[in-house]
């Protein structure tokens, strides 16, 4: 670019003095002209900067656990939502505690609230709380199994190993899974001639936390 550029001050200079008379010496325009060397140069950086791998495998298992994280705050909302319909359970069982140590009237009243309201629990409650609440478990799983792996080297480093000597781009990835029940990490990626595919197994179990972690944590935290 500094000859390009060079090119036009010259060319502007020699074409002024064409104007008035005045001749430019052998040289003095076609210094800015291009050689085989810079082109090569050129080429060659450009050949870099498309060949290089600036999407490696821990941006990928951080993006894996950032999508997994979003899935996880669905999840959680879903929850939320479904929980409210259990508040009712926690609202019969207060008024039927109550009548049962009260006269017949009162027992009588309360019962021909709970006869008006509908305050029965459908399947289709149960269906939705269980479904929110294995979802919740499921995109906490792969958010941290995903983070974990990414901060393993022995992963990271061997699946950009891989994708090179396969000639795979991992950002070009047709799937990322992981699996808490048996610890399997699985990359799947397609190049121009084939699939290919990498796993993991065990490489996480260091990183599980207990029943009991789990609970004291969602104490401590308002849970």
């Amino acid at each position: 670019m500094d000859q390009v550029n060079l090119s036009r001050t010259l060319a502007t200079g020699a074409s002024y003095y064409a104007g008035v008379g005045g001749i430019a010496p052998d040289g003095s325009v076609t210094q800015a002209q291009l050689d085989a060397s810079m082109v090569d140069a050129y080429n060659n950086a450009y050949s870099n900067v498309v060949n290089a791998t600036y999407y490696n495998t821990q941006m990928l298992l951080e993006d894996q656990a950032e999508n997994s994280m979003a899935n996880l705050d669905v999840a959680i909302d879903a929850l939320v939502d479904a929980t409210a319909t259990f508040a009712t359970v926690g609202a019969v069982a207060e008024m039927a505690a109550d009548a049962s140590v009260g006269d017949a009237e009162m027992q009588m009243e309360t019962q021909d609230m709970l006869a008006q309201s509908d305050m029965t629990i459908t399947d289709a409650d149960v269906e939705e709380y269980n479904t929110a609440v294995a979802d919740v478990e499921k995109y906490a799983q792969e958010a941290a199994g995903f983070l974990a792996a990414s901060r393993k080297t022995s992963i990271t480093d061997t699946v950009d190993s891989y994708a090179d000597q396969y000639n795979v781009n991992v950002s070009q990835y047709t799937a990322v899974t992981y699996d808490a029940t048996v610890d399997l990490l699985y990359l799947e990626f397609a190049n121009q001639s084939a699939w290919q595919s990498i796993s993991f197994e065990g490489y996480m179990y260091g990183d599980y936390k207990t029943v009991e972690d789990i609970y004291n944590t969602g104490i401590a935290y308002g849970g």
